[in-house]
């Protein structure tokens, strides 16, 4: 036996009883009196610690989470041995197992250092239970570099993931999010994508990150687009791996309303010629062909998808409020006895249709209407007169002569208002009269009546050019077309114009003198 051999005996000798001289003292200590010392113990690490706490997003999986520099493990030992331990890990990357030494822990995962740190004190302590736990995880450096707004060196610990240094120094506009490259110390690289952590919850495209990291932020260049049928219609950036179903995730999914078995993709075959493609979304083969650069696509809807189509009932009936219609069946009477019918003051002879004007802009229309008549031809005038009848969108309906399901009974049509009116057993005369307002209605009488009802004309009147606006119908009748006055009418009278006389005289001296050449023309004939 050498001298270096024996030596190496004495000192593993000299060990094992100051070991067991601890244990004895251990063993003579009272229970009560070892469960104080530990929970002593534990209370002053757990301060020591309270101020270096790290906010976790979950716990740590010991079969994942790596070991390394300034991570702190607990041993915690009880039965005939009560003590807890800390067991720090250096930067070499080990810890000091009391009664066994050093153990190298670094670069290993905690259950793999657990097992080791278990059987080692299970070798040296007899009827003692004992176990390891992570109790403070380590903080580093990590850099980002590229399209980042602050580059350099953040601090991190062994739970952040990418996302969150990103998140600390900001992306660039034009950065890529979904090719950012984390390369690790021993030179190997993964590829961080942050639309699909963001967008699907992909937490493995978000790793966690381990000391000196180097994140790398390219400038996106290469994308594809989707619009349509889905949640979310916009371009995303291209990354290695990408096919229709990637795209459709990003987006959010499609729409209940989509129609997947009638998508169009477009492609571009060269910098300038491009091909469509029609494609099944609903065939999983068609879904997971790769995404090209440039790569469009449209995924259109279902028609009428859960569309209904309403109308409106308003004024003197009995129920108002919105209805729903089958376009091609339902008719006015149909949404009136719907609604109940009638109120006792409505107006029957005057229900109003009014349905939206589907006329698109006319640049003609616009032209004609900014005309005055005496600046139109006939055949102009006559055009704006069609035009203007086209675009009425308010129609009336007498309904003491509609007969139901007849072809007067109008269908109806998606958004159209039904609006009855209050009977008004009232006449409304305006203009040159002396008292203008309104006279109550009465059958039998004249535009006379009602006239003198309004204290009859004012010295100003033109009493040959009374117009009436009909309540009914809304046209403009001269007086003396007039048969008869009807409840709701508008009686205008207009201001007699005041004749010049020189510009009468003077009209008069120059039609004489043209009569004058004309006779003179013919009778030298």
């Amino acid at each position: 036996m050498t001298r270096r051999t024996r030596w190496s005996l004495v000192l593993a000798m000299a060990t094992a009883v100051t070991l067991s001289q601890g244990a004895a003292a251990q063993v003579a200590m009272p229970e009560d009196e070892q469960q104080e010392l530990k929970n002593a113990e534990r209370a002053r690490t757990a301060e020591a610690r309270l101020e270096q706490q790290v906010v976790q997003a979950g716990p740590v999986d010991p079969a994942t989470y790596v070991l390394g520099p300034g991570d702190v493990l607990e041993l915690d030992l009880w039965g005939r041995v009560a003590r807890t331990v800390p067991l720090d890990v250096s930067p070499e990357g080990g810890v000091f197992v009391p009664g066994r030494g050093s153990l190298d822990v670094g670069g290993k995962t905690l259950e793999r250092a657990r097992e080791r740190i278990l059987k080692m004190v299970a070798e040296q302590y007899v009827g003692v239970r004992a176990d390891v736990r992570l109790v403070q995880l380590r903080k580093f450096k990590v850099y980002l570099t590229g399209d980042v707004k602050n580059s350099g060196a953040v601090e991190a610990t062994s739970a952040t993931r990418a996302h969150e240094a990103i998140s600390q120094v900001g992306l660039l506009d034009g950065a890529s999010r979904r090719n950012i490259s984390v390369q690790h110390a021993d030179g190997s690289t993964v590829r961080i994508d942050l639309d699909q952590f963001e967008r699907i919850g992909r937490q493995n495209t978000n790793p966690l990150l381990v000391d000196g990291d180097v994140l790398l932020v390219p400038h996106a260049t290469k994308f594809m687009d989707i619009s349509g049928a889905v949640a979310r219609s916009m371009r995303f950036e291209l990354a290695p791996g990408d096919s229709l179903s990637t795209l459709i995730a990003l987006a959010g999914g499609l729409l209940p309303s989509a129609s997947p078995d009638h998508a169009l993709l477009v492609r571009f075959t060269s910098p300038t010629d491009r091909e469509s493609l029609l494609v099944n979304l609903q065939d999983p083969a068609a879904t997971a062909a790769p995404m090209l650069d440039g790569d469009r696509l449209f995924v259109k809807f279902q028609p009428e998808y859960h569309r209904l189509m309403t109308i409106s009932v308003v004024g003197e009936i009995e129920r108002p409020g919105n209805y729903p219609i089958v376009p091609g069946r339902d008719r006015l009477t149909d949404l009136i006895r719907a609604a109940g019918g009638f109120r006792p003051q409505a107006n029957r002879e005057a229900v109003h249709l009014v349905r939206e004007s589907a006329a698109e802009k006319d640049p003609d229309f616009d032209r004609l209407v900014r005309l005055g008549r005496n600046d139109m031809t006939e055949s102009e005038y006559i055009k704006l007169e069609t035009m203007l009848a086209e675009r009425k969108n308010s129609f009336r309906v007498d309904w003491t002569r509609l007969r139901a399901g007849g072809p007067t009974d109008p269908l109806l049509q998606d958004e159209d208002v039904i609006r009855v009116d209050r009977f008004v057993p009232s006449v409304r005369i305006e203009g040159q009269v002396k008292r203008p307002g309104f006279v109550d209605y009465a059958p039998g009488r004249g535009l006379g009546d009602y006239i003198q009802m309004a204290g009859g004309f004012t010295e100003r009147s033109a009493r040959h050019s009374i117009r009436v606006s009909r309540s009914l119908t809304g046209q403009i009748i001269p007086a003396r077309s007039l048969r008869s006055v009807q409840p709701g009418d508008f009686i205008w009278v207009p201001e007699r114009r005041d004749i010049d006389a020189w510009i009468a005289f003077r009209d008069i001296v120059a039609v004489s003198g043209q009569l004058a050449v004309v006779i003179f023309t013919l009778s030298r004939r």
